[in-house]
């Protein structure tokens, strides 16, 4: 089986705000979008926590994530969902 190539890769900074009654703090991932030129997911975004945890965190959202998808929008989808769960932003 052929290995896909990376066709385009991009890091940047995601933040989230955690809200809690008793924190007011802000969660920093680094991500890094990885596009392929096949597969059945060939968009992948890596998730990494950088940064100072929260000072009231109940449950702390995971040190590293990965989320694979078909397209970049469903990869955003997939995002904006993983925060709600992990973090209720919204």
């Amino acid at each position: 089986m052929k290995k896909s190539k990376i066709v385009y890769e991009e890091e940047m900074v995601l933040t989230a705000k955690y809200h809690h009654p008793k924190s007011n703090d802000y969660l920093t991932y680094l991500s890094t979008i990885k596009t392929k030129d096949g597969g059945k997911n060939p968009i992948e975004m890596v998730l990494k926590f950088d940064g100072i945890p929260p000072s009231y965190v109940g449950i702390m959202p995971p040190k590293e994530y990965k989320i694979n998808a078909p397209s970049i929008l469903d990869l955003y989808s997939k995002t904006v969902r993983w925060l709600k769960k992990n973090m209720d932003i919204f």
